[in-house]
């Protein structure tokens, strides 16, 4: 007597399994198509950046010895960010993409930035505004959890910058002023949930294309 009511439960299950299965696969085949993405976009970036760089440091009327000396980390930490992408890439195209990896090439990406905006000046550096650059780069891979990584990684970088600066957290007087802390920090995490957000409509919307299907295939044999 139940037996026809228990068969669309069962064949439902069925479904549901192959859908999450279904989109698990192309969410990975997406994920690898994106760390390739991100590995040439971080490649030609590197490229840019170190030519804006290069051509600021050529045309100094003075080179004074703080600057050679900032010009040769830049060089160095350009030549890691290469190094780094030339070698996700051969291991993408070998086939090896361990769930580690974007988490490793974002804190690499993080702490290089870091690094150079304190060589600089420190919180005030426009070095900053490329914290903004690895978190859009984090979204290529179609995560969540490398979003939230790439972003409180983000707030971290800038903190340890404004600490960097700062002689004394408690008195009243801050090298870079609370407000502005305060809105970087608020602007570093709405990108964040924005690029939250963004990740997530792709599944919202393979979920309605498949419910409409669905409906208009149950129309049409009814």
């Amino acid at each position: 007597m139940n037996k026809p009511m228990v068969e669309p439960a069962v064949s439902s299950v069925a479904s549901s399994v192959a859908t999450a299965k279904s989109w698990h696969i192309a969410s990975r085949w997406q994920e690898f198509e994106g760390e390739m993405r991100s590995a040439v976009l971080r490649a030609l970036l590197v490229v840019v950046f170190y030519a804006i760089q290069l051509v600021h440091y050529l045309t100094l009327q003075a080179i004074a010895e703080p600057d050679r000396i900032f010009h040769r980390h830049v060089t160095m930490a350009a030549i890691a960010w290469l190094f780094l992408s030339i070698s996700i890439l051969i291991a993408l195209r070998g086939g090896f993409m361990p769930p580690i990896l974007k988490y490793i090439s974002t804190a690499i990406d993080l702490s290089l930035v870091t690094l150079l905006a304190w060589l600089s000046h420190g919180p005030s550096s426009p070095l900053v505004l490329v914290l903004f650059l690895v978190l859009a780069i984090s979204a290529l891979r179609f995560r969540i959890g490398l979003i939230w990584f790439a972003t409180s990684g983000a707030m971290a970088s800038y903190m340890l910058l404004v600490g960097s600066a700062d002689t004394s957290w408690f008195d009243a007087e801050h090298v870079t002023p609370l407000l502005t802390q305060a809105i970087t920090l608020c602007s570093i995490a709405s990108t964040g949930m924005v690029l939250g957000q963004i990740v997530r409509t792709p599944r919202r919307m393979a979920d309605a294309f498949l419910s409409r299907v669905g409906q208009d295939r149950n129309g049409e044999t009814a």
